[in-house]
């Protein structure tokens, strides 16, 4: 949920945009052409910015099934969207909570050359996680955790009248104090701006300034995450050479960065 503490409601983006573009402090009304056009763009904007940076606000971890030995494959809601980015695995935890298996993401062609190894991989093709050998016994009943991201929420107004002579309802109030749905108003606010002044030939002369402030605070933030973060481990897409190939037994399998590497 955005933080009441710095969310705008519709209304207030609504104007924010305005103000950036006119630099006058203009209001329209919610049933008019103008606002519902920068409703669009404002949308547009939050989901640019969910798929140009996997922002850890969108992210949280899901419960997709229970593991079975000899099953290899599992199905995702369609909602569930993976997070596969820096340091993510799928986990297998048992009915305590405690991580048993990690399974990191491989490429979707290089999980077939992992069938034989004793630990475990996954891969993401469309709605379906496919691990890179049937779960085994020892691994039977344990939930798969995965890392997830969610689609941001959208402002949604009311549908215009199929009829255009019939008048125009007014917008209720709890739509027009909808919560934008991210903790950073200003790097939405400013690329719907950007977004929104391509499609007007009066404002386009102004494209390349708006541009260069929504990028200017959109790398002050992610300069801000990088230089406050350890760098994380990446996924190890190369084939290790060890002593385990074709070794099956079952050991506790503990975190990948452990000093023993599985």
């Amino acid at each position: 949920m955005p933080n009441p503490n710095v969310a705008m409601t519709l209304d207030e983006c609504v104007n924010e945009v305005l103000g950036m573009l006119t630099g006058l402090d203009l209001t329209y009304r919610p049933e008019q052409d103008r606002y519902r056009a920068i409703t669009r763009q404002i949308n547009r904007a939050l989901r640019a910015n969910a798929r140009e940076r996997e922002w850890s606000f969108y992210a949280g971890s899901e419960e997709v099934g229970v593991a079975h030995a000899g099953d290899q494959d599992v199905i995702l809601r369609a909602t569930v969207r993976p997070r596969i980015i820096g340091d993510d695995a799928v986990r297998l935890v048992d009915s305590l909570g405690r991580t048993r298996v990690w399974a990191y993401f491989l490429p979707r062609d290089a999980i077939e050359k992992y069938p034989a190894r004793r630990g475990l991989w996954v891969s993401v093709t469309r709605q379906a996680l496919h691990f890179s050998r049937p779960f085994a016994l020892h691994e039977d009943g344990l939930r798969i955790i995965v890392p997830v991201m969610r689609e941001p929420r959208m402002f949604i107004l009311p549908p215009h009248p199929e009829d255009p002579d019939e008048p125009l309802a007014d917008v209720p109030m709890e739509i027009r104090q909808q919560l934008l749905d991210f903790d950073q108003p200003d790097v939405v606010l400013q690329r719907a701006a950007y977004f929104y002044a391509q499609t007007d030939p009066v404002m386009q002369p102004r494209v390349q300034t708006l541009e260069n402030e929504w990028k200017q605070t959109f790398y002050a933030l992610n300069e801000r995450d990088d230089r406050n973060t350890d760098a994380p481990f990446l996924n190890e897409f190369a084939v290790p050479i060890q002593s385990d190939v074709n070794d099956t037994s079952y050991q506790d399998y503990r975190h990948p960065h452990a000093d023993d590497r599985y």
